[in-house]
């Protein structure tokens, strides 16, 4: 190889291979949830509408029902596939967050329902409760507070029951 060609080569190698040139970036640190607002609704009685302060894992009463609820999964960047209805979650960084939670009647599970940020109530063909995410604390990170006119509809309607 000529003298000339070598300093290019070895730029071209470099540029090729930036990981044995240069040290790698340190990977994000994925969300860890420490709670979620709820914002309950139902299908049926439309009337009806609940906020709970949900901690993942534990168990909360869906207003002055017999039923219960529990935030099991949280997925930060939620993505489900249309062939498999599988859900991943695309990358550790909230950008699309999204909570399953279990409605359980008498201690027996009766209903799963996924809950979103800053979107709509999401009822599944047999829900009878969809969930609204509106506020989500990390350990690890400022909260996301949803500002869209959704929360500000649903505070609204808050306000007017007191």
């Amino acid at each position: 190889m000529s003298r000339r060609l070598a300093p290019l080569a070895a730029l071209l190698l470099t540029l090729a291979t930036p990981a044995l040139s240069a040290p790698a970036a340190p990977a994000a640190t994925p969300a860890h949830l420490r709670n979620v607002t709820l914002h309950i609704f139902n299908r049926v009685f439309t009337a009806f509408h609940d906020r709970v302060v949900a901690v993942p894992g534990r168990e909360f009463r869906v207003g002055d029902t017999d039923y219960t609820a529990r935030v099991v999964e949280f997925v930060p960047d939620f993505s489900m596939s249309l062939k498999t209805h599988r859900v991943t979650s695309r990358s550790g960084e909230p950008r699309n967050p999204a909570f399953r939670v279990v409605v359980s009647r008498a201690g027996t599970p009766t209903d799963t329902s996924w809950a979103f940020f800053n979107m709509p109530p999401h009822y599944a063909a047999r829900e009878v409760l969809a969930f609204v995410a509106t506020r989500i604390e990390f350990t690890n990170r400022p909260p996301l507070d949803s500002t869209d006119s959704l929360a500000i509809r649903i505070r609204q309607k808050e306000g007017e029951k007191r």
